[in-house]
């Protein structure tokens, strides 16, 4: 599945989710872009998360309803304090949770939020 998002800057969405987020450009369709799609890290335990882009039409606000979710497995605390020294907006602080992955979320530059998960912190 590969959800595709409607942004009002396709290029600068982009820019962010690899320069900020580190996600990976997977392929470039157009010029200027139209139809990019950037994945996870592959060192990821689930690193098949792809993001296509579109450009919104005119007068179209972002409607950020989309709850995306990355499984990173080890190092979330890391990525977490990364993406925090990146100055990425934090939603929710990385936390165990119930049903036995640890999660921080994040929204990007366009208002989506990010679910980050992986292993529970040991204790």
């Amino acid at each position: 599945m590969q959800p595709v998002l409607a942004v009002p800057d396709v290029a600068a969405t982009v820019a962010y989710c690899r320069d900020v987020l580190g996600f990976h450009l997977d392929f470039v369709h157009g010029d200027p872009p139209l139809h990019p799609r950037v994945c996870a890290d592959p060192s990821y335990a689930a690193p098949t998360v792809h993001l296509r882009f579109e450009p919104l039409a005119p007068q179209t606000a972002v409607n950020p309803s989309v709850d995306l979710w990355v499984h990173v497995g080890a190092g979330l605390d890391e990525l977490f304090a990364t993406y925090r020294d990146r100055g990425v907006t934090i939603l929710r602080e990385p936390e165990d949770r119930s049903w036995g992955l640890r999660q921080f979320v994040v929204e990007d530059c366009n208002g989506y939020r990010i679910r980050f998960s992986g292993e529970p912190s040991a204790g």
